[in-house]
């Protein structure tokens, strides 16, 4: 069983690993505009996280307290080594294409587990911002996509 605290707790963790992989990312990158858009990934996964410290503090006790039972399934993606680039080994990755192929399958589990947790948020101005990290989240695939068709044309 998990709390909604905990949930958010995650949530926290998986836009802090986002951050630090894509600034390591950057660090080892040389193409300029690969270079920006990681800059500006890393910089989107930090205001995310914000975002969700300052839910978690302002969620009302009973919020907090709110168990959630949650599938197997879904308890095993959260485990410690889930939802977070951490497993990914990236010596095995020899192009600029093969990362950003993995940084999207990172967004795209990242807006499943906050789609998720969309359902067990009651308050409309908490469910709005967590819609727009949604989209956020999105607008990343678009530009990892986009950077894609650009280093392969």
């Amino acid at each position: 069983m998990f709390t909604l605290n905990d949930l958010i707790d995650i949530a926290v963790k998986m836009e802090k690993n986002g951050k630090a992989i894509y600034c390591r990312a950057m660090g080892n990158a040389k193409d300029r505009a690969l270079k920006e858009l990681l800059q500006w990934m890393a910089d989107e996964e930090d205001c995310h996280s914000q975002w969700f410290l300052g839910q978690k503090d302002s969620l009302s006790i009973g919020s907090a307290d709110l168990e959630v039972m949650i599938p197997d399934v879904i308890q095993e993606m959260m485990g410690e080594n889930t939802l977070s680039l951490d497993e990914v080994d990236f010596s095995l990755i020899h192009t600029p294409a093969q990362m950003l192929k993995t940084f999207i399958m990172f967004e795209n589990d990242t807006i499943l587990f906050y789609e998720f947790l969309d359902t067990f948020i009651d308050d409309p101005a908490t469910r709005e911002g967590l819609q727009k990290i949604i989209q956020e989240e999105s607008a990343h695939i678009e530009k990892l996509t986009l950077m894609i068709q650009a280093i392969e044309n």
